[in-house]
């Protein structure tokens, strides 16, 4: 805005020394003279207006910076509000925190006290029907506690079905490793082949035909009397997926042309077979559910 007044300045300067120039030309008017000449001389409307304008400029200018300064201390005071606010809340929440606490307090020692009234008048009450009673010799009876009746739930494979299906089980499973472990006995060579194939050296496939077969022969007389029933079970699961493993299913089909069934399919009957006592147990008819029903009776006795 300053400049364009020296603008305006300068223009009615050079006009006026033109005309001064005119009537005297020796004679030279400066502009600055013009802010201070007589009512007489007339001024330039430009000039009028640019400092009308430049007086406008910085009454909006003194304005803004007032409506600033007004907007900074509104926003101080709406701050200092908002923290005294969330103080009050603060407190408030404290207060209603120890209001609830002594509330608590002073309702636990009311039930304190009530239940000191309520025993030391229980108290009062036994002793004054025990004087009356040895007063008048009346003697009460002590009631026995009665006993406690303890109900047995016979399991169901104990029951005869069960137990039945389980020992059919049992012999079908010892049947099949009675067979294979005397037929690796008698074909040793056929074992030690199968051994070696498998990965192991030729006197340690040797050893451990005999451990195989001695095995399968024990794991059969065990499933049998039902002894142990879950961990021979658990041996011969063991031993059927293995044999399925490296004899049985490789990078081929197990579907065999000719041949009804699939490759295997006896060794996957045998693996879900050995499934059942696992998890049910030798049933009724085995010497694992004697001993437990001598572990139940001495439990019971204690």
């Amino acid at each position: 805005m300053s400049t364009a007044i020296e603008d305006v300045t300068e223009q009615a300067a050079r006009a006026i020394g033109n005309e001064s120039s005119a009537t005297n030309p020796s004679r030279i008017v400066r502009a600055s003279s013009l802010a201070g000449a007589s009512p007489a001389v007339p001024r330039d409307p430009r000039l009028l207006q640019a400092e009308q304008a430049d007086y406008e400029a910085r009454a909006a200018a003194r304005e803004a910076e007032a409506a600033q300064a007004a907007a900074q201390e509104a926003a101080t005071r709406a701050a200092a509000a908002k923290a005294a606010a969330e103080k009050s809340k603060a407190d408030l929440a404290v207060a209603r925190e120890e209001a609830k606490a002594k509330a608590e307090a002073a309702a636990l020692a009311v039930r304190l006290e009530r239940e000191e009234i309520d025993d030391a008048a229980a108290a009062a009450r036994a002793q004054q029907r025990a004087s009356r009673d040895e007063k008048l010799g009346t003697v009460h009876a002590v009631q026995a506690p009665e006993p406690e009746i303890i109900t047995v739930t016979k399991p169901s494979t104990d029951q005869f079905a069960g137990a039945l299906t389980l020992f059919l089980v049992r012999l079908a499973l010892a049947a099949f490793a009675a067979i294979i472990g005397w037929q690796s006995l008698v074909d040793r060579q056929a074992t030690i082949d199968a051994l070696s194939y498998v990965g192991l050296d030729a006197t340690l496939a040797g050893s451990a035909a005999w451990g195989v077969s001695i095995l399968l022969i024990v794991v059969a007389v065990f499933l049998v009397v039902g002894l142990g029933t879950r961990i021979f079970a658990a041996v011969l699961l063991a031993g059927a997926v293995g044999f399925m493993a490296f004899f049985r299913f490789g990078p081929f089909s197990p579907f065999l042309e000719g041949h009804f069934g699939f490759y295997g399919d006896r060794d996957v009957l045998l693996g879900v077979l050995s499934l059942v006592p696992l998890l049910m147990g030798g049933g009724g008819f085995s010497i694992d559910a004697h001993l437990r029903h001598r572990r139940q009776k001495a439990k019971q006795a204690n």
